[in-house]
């Protein structure tokens, strides 16, 4: 009986990251877009990757693009990281 939940829990660990994320993404849409309505007057600049099978297609608009872009291929890095560093740990156990 305690092996069948312990692989329930193993189960809901992806579903639970996969969550989180998409939490904590939607939050900082929510965030830039009250900053942006609050300010009024600033520059919008923005960044991003988009992947298509294993082509990245980068996008930046504004005049931080430049750093836009680099912030979210990092970003992007840690995230491959993250992923396969996970993946190895799931593995061995």
């Amino acid at each position: 009986m305690a092996e069948s939940e312990e692989q329930d829990a193993q189960s809901n660990v992806p579903f639970k990251l996969f969550m989180i994320g998409f939490l904590l993404m939607f939050a900082g849409v929510v965030v830039l877009v009250v900053s942006a309505l609050v300010s009024g007057d600033g520059t919008i600049s923005f960044g991003g990757i988009v992947f298509v099978g294993p082509i990245p297609i980068v996008l930046g608009a504004g005049p931080y693009a430049f750093f836009a872009v680099v912030v979210a291929a990092v970003l992007t890095v840690i995230g491959f990281v993250m992923f396969w560093w996970l993946r190895r740990q799931l593995a061995r156990g």
